[in-house]
C-alpha cells in the first residue's frame, strides 16, 4: 500500500491518497481532484472509497467531487455535515450541506481494508482509521497535541476518553494527522502532554 499527502492551500489540511489492492481510497477531502491529480495519478473510476474522520469545512471543501455513494463517515457526525452553519462552512460563504453519506454505528466498523475506531471529542463523530500499518488521526492526535474542542459537538470530556483508543494500537504505527507531518505513535507517546497519564 502507499500513501500521498496532498496539503490545501488556506488551511494546510491533509488530504491523502491511499492506493491499497482493493483501489484508491481519498481521506478527508479538503483538496480538489483537480490538485491531487498534480500529485498521483488516479482516474476517477479508480476511487472506491472517500473516508472522513470528521466533517469540520477544512476536510470536506471539496466532497461535491464524488460520487455520494463512495463516501463514508459515523452517524454521530450527520448533524454536522449536513448544517453549514455547525460544519463551519457557512462562515466561508461555502454552505456545504454534504448528502448521500454512507453512514455507519459503533466504536469500532468495519470496511475492508478500513477500520474505523469512533473517538468523539473534536466533534462527537469524529474517528480514526487504520488501514494496513497506517494510522489517519484527522485532527483528533497530532505530533505533539489534540484537537481543540471548543467548536460545535466537541466535547474536552470526550476527548479524554477517546484517547484512551490509542493504547490498543502498537506503538510502531505511523500516524497521518489531519494537519501536518506524519509521526509514529511511539514518538507521540514521548512528545505529547495528553497522551501522558496524570
Amino acid at each position: 500500500m502507499n500513501v500521498i499527502r496532498v496539503v490545501s492551500d488556506g488551511f494546510g489540511e491533509n488530504t491523502y491518497v491511499v492506493t491499497t489492492p482493493e483501489g484508491i481510497i481519498i481521506i478527508d477531502p479538503g483538496t480538489s481532484l483537480k490538485t491531487i491529480r498534480k500529485e498521483a495519478v488516479i482516474k476517477e473510476e479508480d476511487i472506491k472509497y472517500v473516508l472522513l474522520t470528521h466533517g469540520h469545512y477544512d476536510h470536506i471543501t471539496c466532497i461535491d467531487e464524488y460520487e455520494p455513494g463512495k463516501i463514508y463517515a459515523h452517524t454521530a457526525e450527520k448533524k454536522l455535515l449536513e448544517n453549514p452553519s455547525i460544519n463551519l462552512s457557512a462562515m466561508a460563504g461555502e454552505g456545504i450541506s454534504a448528502r448521500g453519506i454512507n453512514y455507519y454505528e459503533g466504536d469500532v466498523h468495519e470496511t475492508d481494508p478500513a477500520v474505523f475506531y469512533h473517538v468523539p471529542g473534536h466533534t462527537a463523530g469524529c474517528v480514526v482509521i487504520k488501514i494496513g500499518s497506517m494510522l489517519f488521526t484527522g485532527d483528533t492526535l497530532f505530533f505533539d497535541t489534540v484537537g481543540r474542542t471548543d467548536l460545535p459537538t466537541g466535547s474536552t470530556n470526550r476527548l479524554k476518553e477517546s484517547l484512551k483508543v490509542f493504547e490498543g494500537f502498537d506503538r510502531s504505527i505511523t500516524c497521518y494527522p489531519g494537519h501536518g507531518e506524519e509521526f509514529t505513535l511511539e514518538e507521540a507517546y514521548k512528545t505529547n502532554y495528553f497522551l501522558k497519564k496524570p
